[in-house]
């Protein structure tokens, strides 16, 4: 699954624009900062041993410091920075230091120059949501103008990150709804079932509130922003 999800991203990292000269420098990048994600990309990251640990964290520094090389002379370059973002979003998994603030200011600096740009609200979203709880309705924001820049079919990856950001806010009734979606629109995955399961138990102790997504016969509508 990994692989598969590495393939897509890293896809439409190419289809971002490039600078003319930065163009071939940038594209060999993109499979070495995909590569890490097997390691990096989760919390806490797959690292075996203290051996490992050093050769991980040296290709890290040595994959940034070629992008920051990059980004010095193409300092809009949007591939370059998402890349870097999304390196550092890993980074963060590991604890380097200062690889948060590192991917919440190349996001950023991206969004600035290309609002639209559907991975990058993604991203800072997920960087956001799984970081700090406190950040959870900024990322609630991302992920519905992500969803809104995809268009009428659900982005799961935004529609997945939607119901952490909801969750982490308090609103348990929203994110029973959220998670009811999940299981209707991919009925297959079992994870989204126990995010359901995982938002009625909160709801039902909380006797102020009820379990409205509960029905089975409920067809819930797909979140996204309001035009």
């Amino acid at each position: 699954m990994k692989v598969v999800v590495r393939s897509i991203v890293a896809a439409l990292v190419l289809a971002l624009p490039i600078a003319a000269c930065a163009q071939d420098e940038t594209k060999a990048l993109i499979d070495q900062v995909f590569a890490l994600e097997a390691i990096l990309g989760g919390y806490p990251p797959r690292i075996k041993n203290e051996d490992e640990a050093k050769a991980v964290k040296l290709q890290y520094q040595s994959l940034k410091s070629t992008l920051d090389g990059v980004l010095m002379q193409y300092p809009k370059d949007e591939s370059a920075l998402f890349l870097r973002g999304y390196l550092q979003s890993m980074g963060h998994n590991a604890d380097y230091p200062g690889a948060w603030q590192g991917a919440t200011d190349d996001f950023k600096a991206l969004l600035r120059i290309n609002p639209a740009n559907i991975r990058g609200n993604i991203e800072l979203a997920r960087l956001w949501v799984n970081s700090n709880a406190s950040l959870a309705p900024n990322a609630e924001k991302l992920f519905l103008a992500a969803q809104c820049l995809t268009g009428s079919k659900p982005n799961e990856d935004v529609q997945k990150g939607l119901f952490f950001a909801l969750y982490y806010q308090g609103k348990m009734n929203d994110a029973l709804r959220q998670a009811k979606f999940l299981t209707q629109a991919w009925p297959t995955n079992q994870e989204y079932q126990s995010y359901y399961d995982m938002a009625l138990k909160v709801v039902s102790r909380d006797k102020s509130t009820s379990a409205d997504a509960d029905d089975k016969g409920i067809k819930v509508a797909m979140a996204t922003c309001s035009k």
